[in-house]
């Protein structure tokens, strides 16, 4: 069962891809929720703020069908919610008074579920309907098949989240069938997606390493450098909290109140220094990995010498030089090393 922060962590990893893909793909979806219906995309309206407190929709899209202009909310669920058919008709309701235009609300889902889903927000006086808002929604588990076909490329990076048992077979197909996408940003966007996704299900190292080669493409997706910035974040979290744990036991063992608060200051400093080195460190030598393959166990002894700032402007040498041993002589061009204090 995942606990509160591994919910947050997967409801961060599927909101940063599907915002992605709804902002770029939304007449994609819209074919799926209203096939045969020549409706088009006009235009986005993003960062909308609707009148209610703390209640924010990333952007809707207005479409135009027969002359007639409306606005598409595109609602992306990983599994159902209770409250999500009150939410709905809310935010109809406010889109509808606010922009002055007809609203079609859609939801898709992502994890299979047995139990039939809620297609509409209803209030009833006893058994007696009174009010009924309805929706249609999109199980896209259904469209898994067709997704490995090549019928919805747009939607390739869900796919591991789409089967029932997704295995290295299934990142190969999705890496096959994005690298057919001829527009260099969109291609990049989707390797993003398909990686970030793929954290969820498979081990990072092992993701860098199978897309390796496209490493050079990432670099041109709109959101690596935050999923870059997050693994910096963890390893300057974990220096933290040994700089805390080795201050506190500096502190215990010198038996003093001044010697308590001098370690813990000192090992908080220690541990913030160690948590960027480490962090930057661990980007660094993934790059080189996914670039070049196995890095030498005495390039990497030479990168743990260095302090953080230091290592920041390895940053893209290791995404530019042509070899290793290119990348090595920019490592020697450095002023001389300074290892961390002990």
């Amino acid at each position: 069962m995942l606990t509160q922060r591994d919910e947050k962590k997967e409801h961060a990893i599927f909101d940063r891809v599907l915002k992605v893909l709804a902002r770029d793909y939304a007449d994609r979806f819209l074919e799926l929720a209203l096939p045969g219906i020549p409706i088009r995309v006009i235009g986005t309206l993003e960062n909308v703020t609707l009148t209610i407190p703390e209640e924010r929709v990333d952007f809707v899209h207005r479409v135009v069908y027969d002359g007639q202009e409306y606005l598409l909310h595109l609602e992306f669920q990983a599994e159902h919610r209770a409250n999500v058919p009150k939410r709905l008709f809310v935010y109809s309701a406010l889109f509808t008074q606010q922009l002055g235009l007809p609203v079609l609300t859609v939801v898709l889902y992502l994890k299979r579920r047995v139990a039939p889903l809620p297609t509409a927000y209803e209030t009833r006086v006893g058994k007696v309907r009174v009010n009924r808002f309805e929706y249609p929604v999109i199980k896209l588990w259904e469209y898994a098949d067709e997704i490995a076909a090549g019928r919805w490329p747009e939607l390739t990076p869900l796919l591991v989240t789409l089967v029932e048992k997704p295995d290295e077979a299934t990142l190969a197909r999705e890496r096959e069938l994005i690298l057919r996408e001829k527009d260099p940003q969109k291609r990049a966007d989707l390797l993003a997606c398909a990686v970030t996704i793929g954290t969820r299900y498979f081990d990072k190292e092992f993701l860098w390493r199978f897309f390796r080669e496209e490493v050079e493409m990432l670099r041109g997706a709109s959101f690596i450098e935050d999923w870059l910035e997050e693994q910096r974040e963890e390893g300057l979290q974990r220096g933290i909290q040994q700089g805390l744990q080795q201050g506190l036991q500096q502190g215990l063992q010198q038996g003093l109140q001044q010697g308590l608060q001098q370690g813990l200051q000192q090992g908080l400093q220690q541990g913030l220094q160690q948590g960027r080195q480490e962090g930057r460190r661990t980007d660094i030598t993934r790059i080189l990995r996914h670039r070049f393959g196995d890095v030498p166990l005495s390039l990497e002894t030479r990168l743990g010498l260095l302090t953080a700032d230091r290592l920041a402007l390895l940053m893209d040498v290791a995404l530019e030089a042509p070899d290793l041993v290119a990348f090595a002589e920019e490592v020697d061009r450095l002023p001389s090393y300074q290892p961390m204090p002990a």
